[in-house]
């Protein structure tokens, strides 16, 4: 009769999760740094692209107010206060419906003399228009007086000799005006009918400090657009050139760093499929090492270790499986000689080595 053992239940394998890995865009830290860079400079030089022209702009500004403060200040005194009133109260306006406002240039020595001393000024403070205006008591508005753009040739263009200035300015532009009667005053960035400008108005006092008059100087802004165009075609190519110069020395940069690490990582890949004794070391070998040697040099490590521990893993599962195998072969020969078959094969061998026994013996 033979007995039937259990078979023992399989174990059931492990089972490990796949490693998932990020799918998605991969960027290189290469391309990294020279994105990030490439966005710090362009903020940088942005900033300092705006800020210089900013600053050259309100020099170029403050600078133009300044001259024509004190051209003003200078041309006023030259005028002599008794004629420029002289001028004012016996000239006649003279009509001429040549001019838009009716009203042209009278032909007096007095006026000559008081506009040839502003063209002066005008000559000097290139492209300024140089005029001069006076408050009539009679009705307390202003009026213009001699100009400087009477001797422009080959035809006058400065105002004509007592047009109301109310006639030829806005508001604003007239109260600026009546501030100058009594002390200078400077007028910033307006616009009217005749262009862009900034002026400046200077009183014309008499020898007892009462003022008679005044002189006005509008200078176009074009001065300040030259100024702007000037540090646009100075500044730019500048600052152009330093921006590429410095991108090519990041783009130097990050490929330095770049290729070490892309021999690290193949590197790597190599140590996964089993190359332990690969010399990382040398993949990133440099005069003086740096943080990127010390990596190399803790990769090697892990290397060694990992490959001295999967040879002595090896040895060991060498030697689990010959003794697994010496006990399954002790296992299979207890099997079967304690099975009923082979008691009753080692019963009949006996019977048959007694039986045979005496037969011998006769």
């Amino acid at each position: 009769m033979t007995t039937t053992e259990a078979t023992p239940a399989t174990e059931a394998p492990l089972i490990v999760p796949p490693v998932t890995q990020r799918r998605g865009f991969r960027l290189g830290i290469r391309w990294k740094l020279l994105i990030s860079f490439t966005t710090a400079f362009t903020v940088v030089f942005a900033f300092i692209a705006i800020w210089i022209f900013q600053y050259t702009t309100t020099v170029a500004k403050e600078r133009l107010e300044n001259e024509l403060n004190r051209s003003a200040l200078g041309g006023a005194a030259t005028i002599s206060a008794p004629e420029f009133v002289e001028l004012n109260a016996t000239v006649p306006a003279v009509p001429d419906g040549t001019y838009e406002y009716g009203l042209g240039y009278p032909d007096s020595p007095l006026y000559d003399l008081i506009a040839r001393e502003l063209f002066s000024i005008r000559q000097i403070v290139k492209d300024a228009k140089v005029y001069s205006y006076y408050l009539d008591p009679a009705d307390g508005k202003l009026y213009f007086s001699a100009s400087g753009g009477y001797y422009v040739t080959p035809e006058p263009v400065g105002v004509q000799f007592k047009v109301p200035v109310s006639d030829v300015v806005d508001p604003a532009t007239y109260a600026y005006m009546e501030q100058g009667l009594t002390a200078t005053t400077e007028q910033k960035e307006y616009s009217d009918d005749f262009g862009n400008f900034i002026s400046s108005y200077t009183p014309i006092l008499d020898d007892a400090g009462t003022p008679v008059g005044a002189i006005g100087l509008d200078y176009p802004q074009s001065y300040v657009a030259e100024v702007q165009d000037g540090v646009r075609r100075q500044l730019f190519p500048v600052l152009g050139f330093s921006y590429i110069v410095l991108l090519l020395l990041v783009l130097v940069l990050s490929t330095s760093l770049a290729r070490p690490l892309r021999r690290l990582t193949a590197a790597t890949g190599r140590i996964a499929n089993g190359e332990y004794d690969l010399d990382v070391t040398g993949l990133v070998r440099t005069r003086f090492p740096d943080e990127m040697f010390t990596l190399a040099e803790s990769f090697a490590e892990m290397a060694k270790k990992v490959g001295l521990r999967e040879r002595s893993l090896t040895r060991e599962v060498q030697r689990l499986k010959v003794e697994i195998d010496h006990a399954r072969r002790e296992e299979a020969v207890k099997e079967i000689t304690e099975s009923d078959f082979f008691s009753d094969l080692t019963a009949k061998a006996a019977e048959m080595r007694r039986k045979a026994r005496p037969e011998s013996d006769g």
